[in-house]
């Protein structure tokens, strides 16, 4: 009897509810450090400005620059509508309305959209923490942290963080993590609000990127591998997740029709397109997934471009094509021999390589060929195959279930020592390079070194030399140094001879060192290769407009303008002009429309006040004039501030 009683005592009832409040504190203390691991690593990219796609996500795009008015735009156009490129295949609407509000809330201030970039991506590893604890739920929940901070701290998301633009990134896996969430309580609970959750959340990520669409392999997978739950509910969840994919594709079916075909992505963009026949097209393609999983694993150089021509085409007999496949092959046997079993670690591999096949160029050609962000959802299979495999190895206690951290780590000293390096190497190596993000002329200064025959990084490294000339008040330093992004732009065009956009720069560059004549023939060359440029167009509208040929910039700016007509530019030059040849009722109109589209012009405020004076209307000048004045003044501040 006194037995029983010891084994009553020692299981008393009221014992319980002191251990569960003590495990879930220990829960949002596990998952406290997740967040503060993923903030504090790109703490420093809150200071950083502007860089590479920043501009044409949010800094330079009109739309986003009108806040909150600008949203019903967002919502019925293509991703890159408000930067002159109405022929892009993307719609991604869910990222730019949060640019959209930030811009209303602090306008040019790009810290603001780092802050957002840096907190949603610390909340999405905690929210990740927290998806791999449900279905995990009996396995040591040293490893659901293990494997939430390894993917937290793991180098190949600096660009992702540190790039605004990614939102679409962040946000996708954001909602993709609240999507599992919801379709744990479906599977554990048969919750149908769960289901709908699901349903509602998987479309919001569907809204910041389809990538996600992958995930429609992955959602059976995880009910069958990891919950309780029936066939029958799994098919149903399975069949209801489709739902969410289809809306979306109709949506951007809808409003991608307007804008005809997209046209086949150049060579400077997915290199793969220069390959000479399909054998080699498969084989580089075989090769760069070799080269992510080897990234994966050691995640340096890290480059913010890999395009044509810094990583070669390759043929089935180069031993990097060889070992990929032998990887790749392996990694799929060794799946398809032991899927039954349920394991982590399979369905770790299952899990990259489905999220890897959308981006891999092997089922279809996308616009890139290899991009760091493209494993951004990828390494998350990465992180938990490798704790898993590492767990078996350190024969880590998989049913222990206490939520006491220093117990656990007790538990697993080989394990934890192991990961303790691996996270110390990967957070060093983030934080150096998210660092390297802080303006165009720092990031591709560093990676031109890496991937010196990109034809994009000399071209991007060429506009950031530019940019740093154009601060420079002295005229003759601002010509050498303009000369030195002139010599980047020709490296570029020697890598890739078809690089219009490039020409383009070189045209606008020889204009800035007065060499109109090499201008003029940049800009030709520019058109030859593309003539569907608007820019292009209107850019060597203003040497003829220079040269006094107003008829003949007439005849060009007019051509820039019928293919874009949300051109704020080309309205501002076809006013000028119209205001040189005397039509000022004309070039009023120009200079209305160009503020349309960049209300903070503050020449454009200035040249139609100057225009209504030119025709004796006083009173109708003088609060263009006043506009222009603070618009000056408030640009003034801005850089003195700066």
């Amino acid at each position: 009897m006194s037995k029983a009683k010891t084994v009553k005592k020692s299981g008393s009832a009221p014992l319980k509810p002191v251990v569960k409040a003590n495990s879930g504190n220990r829960l949002y203390l596990w998952g406290f450090l997740v967040f503060l691991f993923a903030f504090v690593l790109y703490a420093n990219t809150l200071q950083h400005k502007f860089v590479l796609d920043d501009f044409g996500a949010l800094a330079d795009n009109w739309v986003i620059k009108k806040g909150i008015s600008g949203i019903p735009i967002i919502l019925t156009t293509s991703y890159r509508y408000g930067i002159n490129m109405l022929t892009d295949n993307l719609y991604r609407p869910l990222s730019q309305v949060m640019f959209a509000i930030e811009w209303q809330m602090a306008p040019k201030n790009p810290m603001i959209h780092h802050f957002f970039n840096v907190l949603f991506y610390a909340l999405s590893c905690v929210l990740l923490f927290v998806v791999l604890r449900k279905y995990f739920s009996k396995v040591n929940p040293l490893i659901p942290f293990v494997i939430a901070v390894l993917y937290a701290v793991h180098p190949l998301h600096t660009e992702v963080v540190a790039n605004i633009k990614s939102r679409d990134e962040i946000m996708s896996f954001f909602f993709l993590m609240l999507t599992l969430l919801a379709l744990h309580k479906w599977f554990a609970k048969n919750s149908i609000i769960g289901l709908i959750l699901a349903i509602v959340c998987y479309f919001l990520a569907f809204m910041s990127k389809e990538g996600v669409i992958t995930m429609l392999a992955i959602f059976p997978l995880i009910g069958w591998y990891f919950t309780s739950a029936s066939k029958k509910n799994i098919i149903i969840s399975s069949v209801l997740m489709v739902i969410p994919a289809i809306l979306y594709i109709a949506i951007r079916s809808s409003v991608l029709s307007k804008y005809g075909s997209h046209g086949a992505t150049a060579i400077v963009d997915n290199f793969l397109n220069a390959a000479p026949d399909k054998a080699s097209y498969l084989a580089t393609a075989i090769m760069l997934l070799g080269k992510y999983i080897w990234m994966l694993l050691i995640p340096t150089p890290l480059v913010s471009d890999y395009s044509f021509n810094q990583i070669p085409i390759v043929g089935w007999s180069d031993w990097r094509v060889l070992l990929s496949l032998i990887v790749l092959f392996a990694m799929v046997a060794y799946s398809v021999i032991h899927v039954k079993k349920r394991s982590p670690l399979i369905f770790g591999i299952l899990f990259f390589l489905v999220s890897i096949s959308i981006y891999s160029n092997v089922l279809m050609p996308i616009g890139s060929s290899f991009a760091e962000r493209f494993m951004f959802l990828p390494s998350l299979g990465f992180c938990i195959a490798i704790v898993f495999l590492c767990a078996k190895l350190f024969k880590v206690p998989e049913n222990n279930n206490s939520e006491n951290l220093a117990l656990s780590v007790k538990k697993a000293p080989v394990f934890v020592g192991v990961f303790a390096v691996l996270v110390l190497l990967y957070s060093g190596k983030t934080v150096v390079r998210a660092a390297e993000w802080k303006d165009q002329y720092t990031l591709f200064g560093k990676d031109i070194k890496r991937s010196p025959n990109s034809a994009h990084l000399r071209y991007y490294w060429g506009l950031a030399i530019r940019d740093k000339a154009l601060e420079q008040k002295d005229e003759n330093a601002q010509k050498q140094m303009m000369l030195t992004a002139i010599e980047q732009f020709n490296k570029a065009v020697e890598i890739y001879p078809s690089y219009p956009d490039c020409f383009e720069q070189l045209g606008l560059a020889y204009y800035r060192v007065k060499d109109l004549s090499k201008s003029m023939d940049s800009y030709q060359k520019a058109l030859a290769l593309n003539n569907t440029k608007a820019v292009t167009w209107s850019n060597l509208g203003i040497i003829y407009f220079e040269q006094g040929n107003y008829p003949k910039a007439y005849e060009l700016y007019s051509k820039a303008l019928s293919l874009d007509s949300n051109y704020a530019d080309g309205y501002f030059n076809m006013g000028s002009t119209l205001g040189m040849m005397g039509k000022y009722d004309e070039a009023i109109e120009s200079f209305k429309k160009c503020i349309q589209f960049d209300p903070e012009n503050a020449k454009a405020h200035e040249f139609l006040g100057m225009t209504y004076k030119n025709l004796h209307r006083d009173a109708e000048a003088k609060p263009w004039f006043e506009k222009a004045a603070v618009l000056e003044q408030k640009k003034a501040t801005e850089k003195a501030v700066k």
